[in-house]
């Protein structure tokens, strides 16, 4: 007897809901985000949220080069974060930088010594920030030697963070004196071809 044929059910296939969609959209609304005072208020984008409140704590990056004008720094990445929502402004607050992993690997060479620190400050305000800094060298430097750099740097982040709060602080390691400080103490022990504060991040604090 030859078998009977199964039949194969079809999927059920569920219908979206386009209308709900369109309708939850609907009340989205668009906001526009701002740098911190720092940065001259800035405007930095746009978001979009239904409830102002989803939007605190939200982070925003930017890269420095928008803000600054300044094509040198487009390699810096800055972060902020949501902190207040007025209308349909968003304000922020800076919580840290880094640069760019591929900027990092152009200027790293063989034959020379890279000498890496990874300490945290103490910030005027009571705020502490992780700080990651990077020195490299024109030529092989011994061991002893590559200690003494690395105790320049954590000595020269060390004071700068002592009398800022975390935005100054910040704009010192990007855009200040701090890797020239750096430079001009260590060329003293070998031949320094660049100094880079690779990373800030704010880790307690407002």
């Amino acid at each position: 007897m030859a078998k009977k044929e199964q039949k194969t059910e079809k999927p059920k296939i569920r219908k979206t809901d386009t209308r709900r969609t369109t309708d939850k959209w609907k009340k989205k609304k668009w906001f526009t985000i701002f740098a911190p005072k720092l940065f001259d208020q800035k405007e930095v984008g746009e978001t979009v949220a239904e409830k102002p409140e989803t939007l605190i704590g939200r982070i925003i990056k930017v890269n420095a080069r928008e803000l600054t004008g300044n094509p040198k720094k487009q390699h810096i990445t800055l972060f902020f974060k949501i902190k207040d929502v007025q209308g349909l402004k968003a304000f922020t607050k800076l919580t840290g930088h880094e640069i760019n992993s591929n900027f990092l690997k152009r200027v790293i060479r063989r034959r020379i010594s890279k000498m890496e620190t990874n300490q945290v400050v103490q910030l005027k305000e009571g705020e502490k920030a992780r700080v990651k800094t990077i020195v490299i060298t024109g030529k092989k430097l011994t061991k002893l030697k590559e200690t003494a750099v690395r105790k320049i740097m954590v000595e020269k982040i060390d004071y700068a963070s002592k009398k800022r709060d975390f935005d100054d602080f910040v704009n010192e390691m990007v855009f200040g004196n701090i890797a020239i400080k750096i430079q001009n103490d260590a060329k003293k022990i070998g031949v320094i071809r660049r100094v880079e504060v690779i990373k800030t991040k704010l880790i307690e604090g407002k």
